[in-house]
């Protein structure tokens, strides 16, 4: 019987399984070895006789791009859209940058409503959530990309742009880069008016973002709090969660301004979206972190 533990990370798109095996069979080695990655894997050192190296590097490239454009998580109303890394500093020319896929919802059921009342509030939430969903990727969007995208004008977008900022709304852009900084994050800021008592309809009023995109920061937060009160290390929580480690580092400052008598109702809360339970059991992310090896 194998012992398994399992911890699942993303890197660059492609799923990879952390695992630390022992006991197993003899007879069962090589059904472990009988997968696409590692055919693929075992084809590129056959016959092309590549380094090693190189093959798992090609590997895992091939199942990023694999999972990107044919996997199953792409939604309805989603499109891949190939944008400038939020690390490359300005002044880089295009042909020497080596552009990240990122999917980007460009139709959401609220969509209908706000089509229905008003245009210009449908486009600047259509811009905050892009802008956003590539964000949180590892990349940014310029203006000109949300103008073919949303299929408005360069100025148009420019406007709507301003218009959201001047009310304090954050739209991560390429142009606004060098303003993003360490400040807060429209994940952390979403958590902090939850705890201190706006709902739903007054977060989304606020920020532009949708009741899927709230609910999921919310639950994000509450499973990185309940990790630090398990004892879990930030690097542990970053393994864990796959957020990044500025993510991280703002939840659990976020937490600690916010561990008071004063709001332990609305923690409470928070735990519950973590520790309901599911199938008669509580969910558990601990991760034996003694014993793992990359397969």
């Amino acid at each position: 019987m194998a012992e398994v533990i399992i911890a699942s990370k993303i890197l660059s798109g492609f799923t990879v399984m952390i695992m630390g095996q022992s006991n197993i069979s003899r007879d069962y080695i090589s059904l472990s070895k009988r997968t696409v990655e590692e055919q693929l894997y075992n084809e590129l050192v056959q016959d092309y006789g590549f380094p090693r190296a190189i093959c798992r590097s090609l590997r895992d490239l091939f199942f990023s791009y694999f999972d990107l454009y044919l996997g199953a998580d792409r939604a309805d109303g989603q499109l891949i859209f190939r944008a400038i890394p939020s690390d490359v500093p300005p002044g880089v020319k295009t042909e020497e940058v080596k552009t990240h896929g990122v999917r980007l919802t460009i139709f959401s059921s609220e969509d209908i409503y706000y089509a229905s009342e008003n245009i210009e509030e449908l486009t600047k939430r259509r811009i905050v959530r892009i802008t956003n969903e590539a964000f949180d990727q590892g990349a940014l969007l310029t203006q000109a990309d949300l103008s073919m995208i949303l299929g408005e004008s360069p100025r148009t977008i420019g406007r709507r742009i301003k218009e959201l900022q001047d009310e304090n709304i954050i739209v991560p852009t390429r142009g606004s880069r060098m303003d993003i900084g360490p400040g807060t994050s429209h994940k952390t800021k979403i958590v902090q008016m939850y705890v201190h008592g706006y709902n739903y309809t007054d977060i989304k009023r606020y920020t532009r973002h949708s009741s899927e995109s709230i609910t999921r920061y919310l639950k994000d937060f509450s499973r990185v709090m309940v990790l630090h009160e398990k004892g879990h290390t930030p690097k542990e929580i970053r393994i864990i969660t796959d957020h990044s480690d500025r993510l991280v580092k703002e939840y659990l400052e976020l937490y600690e301004s916010i561990n008071t008598d004063e709001y332990q109702d609305e923690l409470e809360q928070l735990r519950a979206m973590y520790t309901r339970k599911k199938n008669g059991e509580r969910e558990d992310d601990s991760i034996d972190f003694s014993d793992r090896m990359e397969v």
